[in-house]
């Protein structure tokens, strides 16, 4: 028998329609395992998660337990989603402390051997196993707490000392700058930014593309040959805390705030360029 990892189901509920939906959901969970077993596969019950996300704004009576014949699953405050930790309120803090704990153990031991290696070598070490970490799936991080992102922060701060040896007490954001490493707050951006740019231009699946749109006024005004995006509010969505930080609401202001000059390049790499230094003048 061979496992396929990572398979996903997931549905939209109202409150009021939890008695339909949860019966429907085991059957689609009965339907897939049947599905596994017809085409050899194995459907493991004990590695199968369930996580409720809800809003901390909105009461929700707690989610009860999933059968699947004769298994019962619990509904868990978290679950990983392909590198990512969600939790229930979508607050990411579960997300922030793992990748704060991985990425510091790394530095510890890279510090273990630091006296032993040249700058380059500490800094190659540094982005393989610490920067890595930071920018992998960062753009779920937008619009995230300022005390989150600080954490996040707070370990670039300690790797750059540890590359360049510079005093705790020295200012981080010229030897961020020397080192020519974004603040963690700016990789996000660029991460959005970069996305954006892959969907106006075709190099982004469809799905990513459909949830932006190009701004073309009614009338003939300036701002039509601005390549500008449709900024609009999610639907559906009744607080900025959540609906501000997907795609289709962060894309559009992440890409209207950059120079025209910018938004008209039509090279990636010089793109990339281009965008990377602006963020830079931005932050320093």
């Amino acid at each position: 028998m061979t496992y396929a990892d990572d398979t996903q189901l997931y549905m939209l509920l109202h409150p009021s329609e939890r008695n339909f939906a949860i019966p429907r959901l085991e059957l689609c969970l009965r339907d897939i395992k049947a599905w596994t077993i017809r085409n050899r596969l194995v459907l493991n019950d004990s590695k199968t998660e369930v996580v409720h996300i809800s809003s901390t704004f909105v009461k929700t009576p707690s989610f009860p337990k999933l059968t699947i014949d004769t298994s019962e699953i619990e509904v868990s405050r978290v679950a990983r989603n392909l590198g990512v930790i969600f939790d229930s309120s979508m607050d990411m803090k579960d997300h922030v402390k793992s990748v704060v704990r991985a990425a510091s153990f790394a530095i510890y031991r890279i510090g273990k051997l630091r006296r032993y290696l040249d700058k380059s070598s500490v800094e190659r070490l540094v982005h393989a196993f610490v920067s890595s970490r930071l920018d992998s799936c960062n753009a779920v991080l937008y619009g995230l707490q300022e005390n989150e992102i600080a954490k996040l922060q707070r370990v670039q701060n300690t790797a750059a000392r540890l590359v360049t040896k510079c005093r705790k007490d020295e200012h981080m954001k010229p030897v961020l700058r020397a080192l020519h490493w974004l603040p963690v707050q700016q990789r996000i951006v660029y991460k959005i930014a970069l996305l954006t740019y892959k969907a106006l231009h075709g190099l982004a699946p469809r799905y990513i593309s459909d949830l932006i749109e190009e701004y073309k006024p009614q009338r003939t005004l300036r701002s039509a040959s601005q390549a500008l995006l449709c900024t609009r509010a999610p639907k559906k969505c009744k607080t900025k805390f959540y609906g501000e930080r997907s795609f289709a609401a962060a894309a559009p202001k992440v890409w209207n705030k950059l120079p025209f000059k910018l938004r008209s390049v039509s090279n990636i790499n010089s793109f990339k360029k281009g965008l990377k230094t602006h963020l830079f003048n931005v932050s320093c």
